[in-house]
C-alpha cells in the first residue's frame, strides 16, 4: 500500500511511476500504467475527432461509420469513445431495435436509409444493414432467399451511396471465442451490463463456427475497393478503441490535423503536502484513484477523492436507471426528459451520465441544430414532435421547444408575435402530451454569472470543447439580465402541477449530475422490483 508521503509525490509523474513500480504487484502496476497511457492517448485522439467533425461540417461531407462484429466485441464501447466529445447537433448514433411489422414489409435497406447522414453530419451505426449478412441467417431471422437477395444487392447499394458522395467506413471488431465467453460471464456479474446479455448472445457461443462461415462469406463478397472492411483486433478493448479512432482519422488530411498533440501533455505543478487519513488512504490506493492521479490534467489528491466518491454514488444511481429503463420498456411507457438552462450550465454532461449504461436501442438523445428553411415555415412544435418517443422509449431533449421562451427572444431569433404565440400555446401543448400518456420531466440547470464566465474560458482553451463556444455564448454574459427576465417569465407561465420545472443548482457539475439521476428516479413512478436481468444463463 502507498503511504501518505508516496501519494503526495504524484505531481512528479516520473518519480510517482517509480514508486508505483516498487510498491505494487507487477500485474497491478502494468494495468494502471496501461490504463493511464490509454486515457492520455484517447484524449489526444478525441481532440482530433473534434477537428475532423468541424472539417466535415465546414465541407458538407456526409460520413457513415459502420460498427460490426460478434456480440461482446466492444462495438458500443468504441462508439462511446468516438462520440464522447463531439457536437451532438452534427453527429448521431443509430442503434436500431428489431424491425416493426411495417418495416418488415418494406425494402430491407429502407429503415437504414432514413438514418443516412445529412450534409455536414457523421453517423455511427451500432450494427447496420450487415445484420442480414451474418446474424439473421445464423439465427434464422431471415429466409435463405432474403439472405441471397441481400448479398446480391449490398455492393450495388453501397456503390450508389458512395457515388452520391456519402463516405462509408466499415469496421469489424474481431474477438476470440474464449474472450467472448469471458465477457459474457463478466456481463452477468455486473449489474450495469447484464441488460446486454440476450439469448442471441448465448447462441453466439453455440453457433460460433456457423457465424465464422457467414462472416467469411461477407468479407469475400463485400470487402470492395470502394468500401473495404477494416478489421480491428478487439481482444483488448482499450487498444481496439485507439486503433479504430486512429484508422478513421487516417482517412483524411484535414486542416490542423495533429495540432492537439502538444496541447494534451500532462503537466502538474508541485502542491503543498496534504494530510491523508486512513479512510482517504484506502480510497487513494484503489486502481481507479492511481490511474486518475497519473492521467488527468489539473488533478489533485482532494479532487481525486471527490471524484472516486462521486463515481461510486453515480454507479448506484445508474443501476437504478437500468431498472427504470426496463420498467418503461416492459410497460410500454413513453418518457420525455427536457434539459434546459443557460449556456455552459452542464446539460450535456448530465445527459451523458444519465444514459451512460442504458440500452441504446431503448432511448434517444435529441439535440437539434438550428431549423432549416422548411422547418421555419412549419408549425413551431412540429420538428420536436417528429422526435417524440415510441412505446417503451425514453427521449432526452438537449434543449427543446423552450428555445422560443428564452434563447430566441433574447438573441432576436424570433419576432415578438412568434414569442407571444408560443407562450399562449405552450401549456396547452404540454397538457396534450401528458393527456396522451407521455411522462414529461422538465429540468432547468441554474448557474451563476461568474461560473458561466469561468466555464466559457475553460471551453475556449480546451481542444475537446472549443466547438461548444458559439456567437450566442459570446453574447450570453452581456445579455445576462435579459436572459433572467425571460427565464422568470418562462417559469411563471409554464411551472404547473401537471408539468413542473425541476431546478437544479449547477455551479458544481458533480452535484448537478447526481441530482439529475435522483430526480428522474424520484419523479417517474416505476416499479422498484423490476429486474435488471430476468434470466439465469448456463453456458
Amino acid at each position: 500500500m502507498l503511504s501518505s508521503n508516496d501519494l503526495n509525490k504524484f505531481y512528479d509523474i516520473s518519480d510517482f511511476k517509480n514508486i508505483l513500480k516498487e510498491k505494487l504487484p507487477q500485474k497491478k502496476f502494468l494495468k494502471i500504467l496501461n490504463k493511464s497511457d490509454y486515457n492520455k492517448q484517447l484524449i489526444t485522439l478525441q481532440s482530433e475527432l473534434v477537428l475532423l467533425q468541424n472539417w466535415i461540417k465546414e465541407n458538407n461531407k456526409r460520413v457513415c461509420v459502420i460498427f460490426e462484429g460478434r456480440d461482446a466485441a466492444g462495438k458500443g464501447g468504441a462508439i462511446k469513445r468516438f462520440v464522447e466529445h463531439l457536437n451532438p447537433r452534427n453527429s448521431r448514433v443509430v442503434a436500431l431495435s428489431k424491425p416493426s411489422e411495417l418495416e418488415l414489409g418494406q425494402w430491407y435497406f429502407q429503415r437504414y436509409l432514413s438514418n443516412i447522414p445529412n450534409p455536414g453530419e457523421i453517423v455511427f451505426f451500432d450494427r447496420s444493414w450487415y445484420n442480414r449478412a451474418i446474424v439473421e441467417p445464423v439465427m434464422g431471422f431471415c429466409s435463405n432467399d432474403e439472405y441471397l437477395l441481400f448479398m446480391n444487392q449490398v455492393n450495388d447499394f453501397e456503390k450508389m451511396l458512395i457515388d452520391d458522395g456519402i463516405i462509408i467506413i466499415k469496421l469489424w471488431f474481431s474477438i476470440s471465442k474464449e474472450v467472448q465467453k469471458s465477457r459474457f460471464v463478466s456481463r452477468l456479474t455486473n449489474p450495469l451490463k447484464t441488460w446486454k446479455f440476450s439469448n442471441v448472445d448465448l447462441e453466439g457461443q453455440k453457433r460460433w463456427d456457423l457465424y465464422s462461415k457467414y462472416k467469411t462469406k461477407m468479407f469475400d463478397k463485400t470487402n470492395t475497393d470502394i468500401a473495404p472492411w477494416k478489421i480491428i483486433d478487439s481482444n483488448n478493448k482499450l487498444s481496439a478503441r485507439i486503433e479504430s479512432i486512429k484508422y478513421v482519422l487516417s482517412i483524411w488530411d484535414f486542416k490542423n490535423k495533429n495540432s492537439t498533440l502538444k496541447d494534451n501533455k500532462l503537466s502538474l505543478s508541485r502542491q503543498d503536502f496534504i494530510q491523508i487519513d486512513k479512510k482517504q488512504l484506502n480510497i487513494l490506493n484503489k486502481s481507479k484513484s492511481l490511474i486518475n492521479l497519473l492521467s488527468r490534467k489539473n488533478t489533485s489528491i482532494s479532487k481525486t477523492i471527490r471524484y472516486i466518491k462521486y463515481e461510486r454514488e453515480l454507479k448506484k444511481l445508474q443501476v437504478e436507471m437500468i431498472r427504470l429503463q426496463n420498467w418503461i420498456f416492459n410497460e410500454n411507457k413513453k418518457v420525455i426528459i427536457i434539459c434546459e438552462g443557460r449556456d455552459a450550465a452542464g446539460k450535456g454532461g448530465a445527459i451523458r451520465r444519465a444514459i451512460q449504461h442504458l440500452n441504446p436501442r431503448k432511448f434517444r438523445v435529441v439535440a437539434l441544430p438550428k431549423p432549416n428553411e422548411l422547418e421555419r415555415s412549419q408549425w413551431y412544435f412540429q420538428r420536436y414532435i417528429h422526435h417524440f418517443p415510441k412505446d417503451g422509449e425514453i427521449v432526452f431533449f438537449d434543449r427543446s421547444w423552450y428555445n422560443r421562451a428564452v434563447v430566441e427572444p433574447v438573441n432576436g431569433f424570433c419576432t415578438q408575435t412568434e414569442y407571444n404565440t408560443f407562450m399562449n400555446h405552450i401549456n396547452s401543448f404540454e397538457k396534450m402530451i401528458i393527456d396522451n400518456n407521455i411522462i414529461l420531466l422538465k429540468f432547468y440547470y441554474s448557474i451563476s454569472k461568474d461560473v458561466q464566465l469561468k466555464r466559457f474560458n475553460e471551453i475556449k482553451n480546451s481542444p475537446l470543447k472549443k466547438w461548444k463556444y458559439t456567437i450566442v455564448d459570446s453574447n450570453a454574459q452581456k445579455l445576462w439580465s435579459k436572459y433572467s427576465i425571460y427565464k422568470d417569465l418562462m417559469f411563471k407561465k409554464t411551472n404547473h402541477d401537471f408539468a413542473k420545472w425541476n431546478i437544479i443548482k449547477a455551479d458544481k457539475k458533480i452535484y448537478a449530475r447526481v441530482k439529475t439521476l435522483e430526480l428522474i428516479l424520484k419523479n417517474i413512478p416505476y416499479d422498484k422490483k423490476t429486474k435488471i436481468h430476468s434470466k439465469e444463463i448456463n453456458f
